[in-house]
């Protein structure tokens, strides 16, 4: 077939480029469901109780509740299965016949040769997310306590999916390394039964390794050239942010025996990453293209959500069951933003480029779950056995245009449970295990596009630039998770 060309293969490098570097935050993005061992056997319904150190994360008030010294010492492995069928329509319209009826959601989709696309799983099966509190609780007059504690926490996030270089997944992603760690200091004051006020200020280290497949010169009316692996480039983005301040803020009242309520606020925390752009280039097109050295810096920007947690126990001598609602602010965040001063050199014959910023939306809508969990002493003061569930809404869009593999997770229920055996008096071994099931998500009217040049035409009476790069995200999505948590802790 005819190759139509509408741009100059210097402006191809720059919007191919353009692709890799928002997706890069968004690896290690949003959280499901949460930290802490006892808290996912607990379907994570944990801000009225948080009656271990891993109130750090959930309700800092609950860290008066353990006299003197306490300890934690714990981490979640999480399991991903992921498998990504991309689907395409077959249709050939080509731009310059009649750009008005092309739509990015429905043409240049299909795979090579008119072939359905492969499905496509994700090969690394295991992501862990560590937890480390240490602190001290003094006792003070009238049965008032004040404490003081450090932590050192990881989202509860799966940041390290890895999918095959030659995928139909790989203009989105083929591999990510994403590490966000928030060291912190927390405070912690009982007045009495009824109030117990707590604090955690955070400072965030984040670090981000991530790489896919682009197009440098992807072509109107022609599927199966766009779909050649030997014109694809590879790029790569490592970056760092070592400041990334955010706190949380509890409170807990106690106001009968049998009623415990709860609630926390996380502040926002914005990530500003820098760091570098690497280039491989493909090995059919601009087979010497480079980027200059000292020239391909950038800075990664995302904002992570406000988090409002509340909760209320009921206390038995021998069980309890607690019920917590939890929004979290996605909306705030309207895109990705990129900036940076990279320069490439295509070649002796079009010189140097420069990489303009970029923003892509993601258009993402707040959250909300619900999470249902107890325990039982099944041999009081020796064992302990609890159970819990959650339901948490999607942060895409209803019709899931901007869903794909960089963080393929939506509407979610999980189902937790877990033990506590209390060794010896310092020692508690704690265990949990939640499974999260997710229903498929299809996406039909995706926006996840090969990034190319613009086309300069007219749309619906509209004068614009248009991108006619193939739709990349449409298809189904299956994905299970399981979490695994092995916690030791305890109290002198």
């Amino acid at each position: 077939m005819q190759k139509t060309k509408y741009f100059s293969s210097k402006n191809g490098l720059v919007w191919a480029a353009l692709l890799l570097l928002p997706l890069s935050v968004a690896a290690g993005g949003l959280e499901f469901p949460d930290l802490g061992t006892t808290a996912i056997g607990r379907g994570t319904a944990f801000v009225a109780r948080a009656d271990d150190p891993s109130a750090f994360y959930y309700n800092p008030a609950g860290l008066s509740k353990r006299p003197g010294f306490f300890y934690l010492l714990g981490a979640n492995l999480v399991f991903q299965d992921l498998t990504f069928t991309r689907s395409g329509s077959g249709r050939d319209i080509p731009v310059s016949d009649n750009l008005a009826k092309w739509d990015p959601a429905l043409d240049y989709s299909n795979g090579p040769e008119g072939e359905p696309f492969k499905p496509t799983s994700s090969e690394a099966k295991m992501g862990p997310a560590p937890m480390l509190v240490l602190g001290y609780n003094f006792e003070l007059p009238k049965e008032q306590v004040l404490g003081i504690s450090l932590g050192l926490l990881t989202p509860s996030a799966f940041g390290a999916p890895k999918y095959p270089k030659d995928g139909s997944q790989r203009y989105v992603l083929t591999e990510a390394n994403f590490l966000l760690a928030y060291p912190g200091i927390g405070l912690s004051y009982s007045m009495n039964r009824f109030l117990r006020i707590g604090a955690v200020f955070m400072s965030g280290m984040a670090i981000l390794h991530q790489s896919q497949a682009v197009r440098l010169q992807p072509q109107s009316g022609d599927p199966d050239y766009n779909e050649d692996a030997g014109g694809d480039a590879y790029l790569k983005v490592e970056a760092k942010d070592h400041f990334i301040p955010t706190a949380v803020f509890g409170v807990m009242s106690n106001p009968f025996d049998f009623l415990e309520v709860g609630a926390s606020l996380k502040l926002p925390a914005k990530v500003e990453a820098e760091g570098t752009l690497k280039l491989t280039p493909p090995t059919d097109d601009f087979p010497e293209a480079a980027l200059l050295p000292g020239m391909n810096k950038l800075t990664l920007a995302q904002q992570f959500p406000l988090v409002l947690r509340v909760g209320a126990r009921y206390i038995h001598p021998r069980f309890d069951v607690e019920l917590d609602i939890v929004w979290e602010n996605w909306s705030s965040l309207k895109g990705f933003d990129v900036d940076n001063t990279a320069t490439v050199h295509l070649d002796d014959d079009h010189g140097d480029i420069d990489l303009p910023d970029t923003s892509i939306p993601k258009n993402f809508r707040d959250t909300v779950s619900v999470r249902l969990g107890g325990d039982v002493e099944v041999l009081p003061e020796v064992l302990a056995l609890r159970l819990g569930a959650y339901y948490q809404t999607s942060a895409y869009p209803k019709n899931n245009d901007t869903f794909s593999v960089d963080f393929p997770y939506g509407q979610q229920i999980g189902l937790g449970g877990g033990l506590t055996w209390h060794a010896v008096s310092w020692l508690d071994v704690v265990a949990g295990y939640m499974h999260v099931f997710q229903p498929d998500v299809v996406v039909k009217e995706g926006k996840v596009q090969q990034m190319g040049p613009p086309v300069q035409d007219v749309k619906d009476g509209v004068a614009g630039d248009f991108n006619i790069g193939s739709v990349v995200n449409n298809g189904k999505y299956e994905l299970s998770l399981n979490v695994v948590g092995l916690t030791l802790e305890g109290h002198f």
